[in-house]
């Protein structure tokens, strides 16, 4: 089995991030929670945007053509063709509200806040993932736009479907080619702690819905995040898997086969590409490594975490892609 080294977008992941100095003990604690709850964040590198709580990027969409000419022959002008995209940032937040006796009358206090704290992270980085995959900001501006929703409609190279058919009983697998040029997590310009915070605000007074009022523990919780894509190329999203019907291991091998058939056409160069799938297609891939063939295979990334991996690709698990997405035409 191959061993897997460290790429330039290894290096500054919220895996890898999370080990500064310059981060404090809950800043590391929140981001090892959405890691966790959020496969991706080990892959994806962090950035922050580059115009506040914006991403502008020149994406070259047409490379210039040259003339072919004899002695003699003049040549044309050529220009090469670019758009402009802007990624925008996120934010969501809570507030914990703890009753105090509750956590007084604890065996242990200060672990059983910081257990209903992981509890609210773990929301929270539910949030989050909904909205990488099917944020839309056109029709929400709180939102970014998901993964789902810039692939949105089937495109060459880019939006494949796998023929499932039935409504509303599809799912979705992303590769996702992940660097500094190519897909990125960005936040905030200058914010602290990589865009999340959490600030005790200490024993407060609070209402109770029913009436009356009480003494609680009261925790803000907050993150800004967004994904930004500077080469089309680097986002493929191979869609309409079937899960009304029993993935059969002819089904099982003819996906794998057709994400080794889409892996051509990411963009080449140095970076980590990640397979993002549910645990239903990830149950797919486990059985896979048992398959004498070896195309999967399971090893420990450069976090030290086991991960199934497909070729050079790591398997990722994302289960806020969900199973009752619609069929994409």
């Amino acid at each position: 089995m191959a061993a897997i080294t460290k790429s330039m977008s290894d290096l500054l992941t919220a895996a890898e991030l999370v080990k500064r100095d310059s981060i404090s003990d809950d800043q590391r604690r929140i981001i090892e929670q959405l890691a966790a709850t959020n496969e991706m964040l080990y892959d994806a590198p962090m950035q922050e945007a580059n115009d506040r709580t914006v991403n502008t990027q020149i994406v070259r969409t047409a490379l210039p053509k040259g003339t072919h000419r004899v002695y003699n022959q003049g040549v044309g002008t050529g220009a090469s063709q670019t758009d402009l995209i802007h990624d925008v940032v996120a934010q969501v937040a809570i507030y914990s509200k703890v009753d105090a006796s509750l956590v007084k009358n604890s065996s242990n206090p200060r672990q059983f806040l910081m257990d209903e704290s992981m509890a609210f992270l773990a929301g929270l980085s539910n949030d989050m993932a909904d909205d990488m995959f099917y944020g839309n900001h056109a029709t929400n501006p709180a939102n970014i736009n998901g993964f789902a929703t810039r692939r949105g409609s089937l495109v060459a190279g880019q939006c494949v479907s796998n023929g499932g058919s039935t409504a509303n009983k599809q799912t979705s697998v992303y590769l996702v080619k992940w660097g500094p040029q190519y897909c990125k997590y960005i936040f905030p310009r200058e914010a602290t702690g990589l865009g999340v915070q959490r600030v005790d605000k200490g024993i407060q007074t609070i209402s109770a819905p029913e009436g009356g009022e009480y003494e609680a523990y009261v925790s803000y919780y907050q993150a800004d995040y967004g994904i930004a894509v500077g080469d089309p190329r680097s986002l493929i999203r191979i869609c309409n898997i079937d899960m009304n019907s029993d993935m059969t291991d002819d089904n099982a091998q003819a996906l794998i086969k057709k994400i080794l058939k889409m892996k051509a056409y990411l963009p080449t160069g140095p970076g980590t590409v990640s397979i993002l799938c549910n645990k239903d297609v990830m149950s797919i891939f486990d059985q896979a490594t048992l398959s004498k063939s070896n195309v999967v295979y399971t090893t420990d990334d450069p976090w030290g975490r086991p991960v199934n991996m497909l070729r050079d690709m790591r398997i990722r698990q994302c289960d806020a892609i969900l199973n009752t997405e619609a069929v994409v035409s």
